[in-house]
């Protein structure tokens, strides 16, 4: 069997745990085969996929027996999020490879947002290369708000996307600390040979994007706080359909007017961007020094006018 259907059935598996706590093998197995009745083969694969998840994704899932069903333990949020993301990555190029969509009429059936397509997008493939080939890349990163540029030579080590935006983490050539940089704002990109930084000497400062919303954990003291948002109602629904982080928590009652959203990040520029967007739909309640920080930036917007 393909790979594809191998990573799309696993993400399939994993989504159903995820979201039913304690579900049993045989309303899995529905949810995996519909249209099949329940047969050895099916459980077999479906043993076997569990294992694949347990040992090839590290992906802690077990069966409970209090709750005589499967659950995955809270400490693989991160990586269950992750591998979630790229299923959905490899449910759109299935759909383009698969022979069934007319690519002259594609435009008129999905309208992309003008920021998913981007200049440097023809990089991506050459970084990742260098990333599985442990080799170096050197390129010519432009600044736009100073209007210059600055050649770099870096170990990359991730490629992240934020808001259909590409972008390449790795360590620049003697210093100790990783950066970032905007796939799209790089220029003559190519593979170099040289010495190399090893991964997991800076795995700390990777698992660091775990705690943020978008790209920066340097901000204040850099420290993961709680992060607790008065929200109306109404509102919530969209945060429960696309949640800021994946530290997300919501608390809320049938019939009351607002419920609390939670999370537990480092406070940066990307969070209030997020807060300011949900403008009176959103109070901060904690921490007391993002509120008055919040209270500030809307007090300022609202001088423009």
């Amino acid at each position: 069997m393909s790979t594809y259907h191998k990573v799309s059935r696993l993400g399939k598996i994993i989504s159903l745990v995820k979201n039913n706590i304690g579900i049993s093998q045989a309303e899995i197995m529905k949810g995996l085969f519909p249209d099949v009745d329940s047969n050895p083969k099916s459980k077999r694969t479906l043993e076997r996929d569990i294992a694949a998840i347990r040992n090839e994704l590290f992906i802690p899932i077990d069966y409970n027996h209090s709750l005589q069903g499967y659950i995955i333990d809270d400490s693989a949020l991160n990586e269950t999020y992750e591998f979630l993301k790229l299923v959905e990555f490899a449910n759109v190029g299935k759909l383009l490879q698969d022979g069934k969509t007319d690519l002259r009429k594609f435009s008129d059936i999905v309208e992309l947002d003008d920021s998913s397509i981007f200049k440097g997008i023809d990089l991506v493939k050459i970084i990742v290369t260098a990333i599985q080939q442990k080799q170096n890349i050197q390129f010519k990163h432009i600044n736009y708000w100073e209007g210059s540029e600055k050649e770099y030579s870096i170990t990359p080590l991730k490629i992240k996307e934020y808001l259909n935006r590409w972008y390449v983490i790795g360590v620049p050539h003697k210093m100790n600390e990783i950066r970032t940089f905007g796939i799209d704002r790089l220029k003559d990109l190519t593979i170099t040979s040289g010495k190399t930084v090893k991964y997991k000497d800076f795995e700390d400062q990777l698992n660091n994007f775990h705690n943020i919303i978008g790209l920066n954990f340097n901000e204040g003291d850099g420290k993961t706080k709680l992060i607790k948002l008065k929200v109306y109602h109404k509102h919530l629904k969209y945060l429960q359909s696309l949640p800021l982080h994946r530290s997300q928590k919501i608390e809320w009652e049938i019939g009351d007017e607002h419920g609390i959203a939670s999370y537990r990040v480092v406070p940066n520029y990307e969070l209030k961007i997020q807060i300011l967007k949900m403008h009176c739909f959103a109070e901060v309640l904690e921490p007391l020094e993002l509120r008055e920080e919040i209270k500030v930036m809307l007090q300022e917007a609202l001088d423009q006018y």
